[in-house]
């Protein structure tokens, strides 16, 4: 994304269904109708929640996200944002299934300190099929109970397109290349349209 935005950049809220919708193109990414019906039932959820405050948007998210898409393992998905400008540990905020690591540190690069930190450096979105091959893999499942196959990781972008945070899902079930689309789609959409900072955790 281009930190050189200006306020012409910004996608008008009542537009961002249409527009993810038309970039997403379900219809042909994915030949699953249940799962095609869930990706768009996330999609329309997240369009609803454009009216209210950035803060209750993000705490209502993962709800929307995990409710459609539990019958395909998603049954972990939430916020971990840095705190003070501090991209070397990242935190746990709103979520969706039960409680996982409530704060990761970087132990390095990419490739060192797993998916959630390769994503928040790299600014974009990471899709691992086989989580476990995924280099410096940091698990959460002693904590949650899960038992985590696959996984997406979006950046969660400020109003200059930096990296704050990410949304992140823990799936004990194979994600699909249309799952990925759809979220990388949907979160680097929402950035144009909601002004999302660190205050919003």
């Amino acid at each position: 994304m281009d930190s050189r935005t200006t306020p012409t950049d910004r996608l008008d809220p009542t537009d961002f269904r249409r527009f993810v919708e038309l970039n997403v193109a379900l219809d042909r990414t994915v030949d699953d109708g249940r799962r095609r019906g869930a990706l768009q039932t996330i999609i329309e959820g997240t369009g609803a929640l454009l009216v209210r405050p950035a803060r209750d948007l993000l705490e209502n998210l993962p709800h929307v996200i995990g409710e459609a898409m539990q019958p395909f393992g998603w049954l972990w998905n939430g916020f971990y944002h840095c705190r003070n400008g501090n991209r070397d540990e990242i935190h746990a905020s709103y979520a969706f299934g039960p409680p996982v690591c409530s704060a990761l540190e970087r132990s390095g690069g990419p490739l060192s300190s797993g998916m959630c930190f390769d994503s928040l450096c790299l600014n974009q979105t990471l899709a691992a099929y086989e989580i476990k091959n995924w280099p410096g893999y940091r698990s959460c499942d002693a904590t949650s109970g899960l038992a985590t196959v696959s996984s997406i990781v979006c950046p969660l972008r400020n109003p200059e397109g930096k990296a704050i945070g990410v949304w992140d899902l823990d799936a004990t079930e194979t994600i699909h290349p249309g799952d990925v689309r759809a979220m990388d789609v949907l979160f680097g959409t929402l950035a144009r349209c909601v002004a999302i900072d660190e205050n919003c955790f």
